[in-house]
């Protein structure tokens, strides 16, 4: 049997895209402050509620969703390296519906895209992990895997990214993320992620 654990519609997926127009994007990169006041003060610039961990800062929307701002590698709080969030969740209790995941995540999968086009418009890529022209992360450090480990991996499922309209923006990727190797005996899971990082030119 299959667990769903997080199922938020295309429409919560949309809604969030509009707000996050609005977001003053080189403040968020920037970083939070330190948790009190000023950190309240910080996130009411952007509609949100903190809910701050010791590593990351995750924040509640006035939709409701819960936004994760996480921090470069290395750093506490801040500079802020991806701003990421959840929006549907399916994993497999037991290996034998590994496939049944993956097909109800390649069913889904359009509908969050189409969300996400209504919002952003075309996208620079959008493809399958086995896609030739799948794009390739430019150095080690970068958001994107290796090829090699993502043909291993099948992950990301898939992929759809918006590049940045200038150095106030962000580049919006929308994601699907397989948890195992499919060479693996064990129950894998699917998630579809909403990234958002800064500019390559920062």
């Amino acid at each position: 049997m299959t667990t769903q654990k997080n199922d938020h519609s295309p429409d919560e997926l949309a809604e969030v895209l509009k707000n996050l127009d609005h977001v003053d994007w080189p403040a968020v990169w920037a970083g939070p402050p330190s948790p009190g006041q000023a950190l309240d003060d910080w996130c009411t610039l952007f509609g949100w509620k903190p809910l701050p961990g010791e590593r990351s800062l995750d924040v509640r929307t006035h939709t409701g969703q819960r936004l994760a701002l996480y921090p470069l590698s290395g750093q506490i709080w801040a500079p802020v390296g991806v701003l990421a969030t959840t929006f549907w969740n399916l994993r497999a209790d037991d290996a034998s519906e590994n496939d049944e995941v993956l097909a109800r995540v390649a069913e889904v999968w359009p509908t969050y895209e189409a969300a996400a086009r209504s919002v952003l418009g075309e996208p620079t890529f959008s493809g399958a992990w086995d896609d030739p022209a799948f794009p390739e992360p430019p150095h080690e450090r970068h958001w994107l895997k290796p090829r090699d480990l993502r043909l291993k991996r099948q992950s990301p499922y898939r992929l759809a990214v918006w590049d940045a309209k200038g150095p106030e923006d962000r580049i919006t990727v929308l994601g699907v993320d397989l948890s195992v190797a499919p060479t693996s005996r064990t129950p894998r899971g699917a998630l579809i992620n909403l990234d958002c990082y800064p500019p390559e030119d920062r």
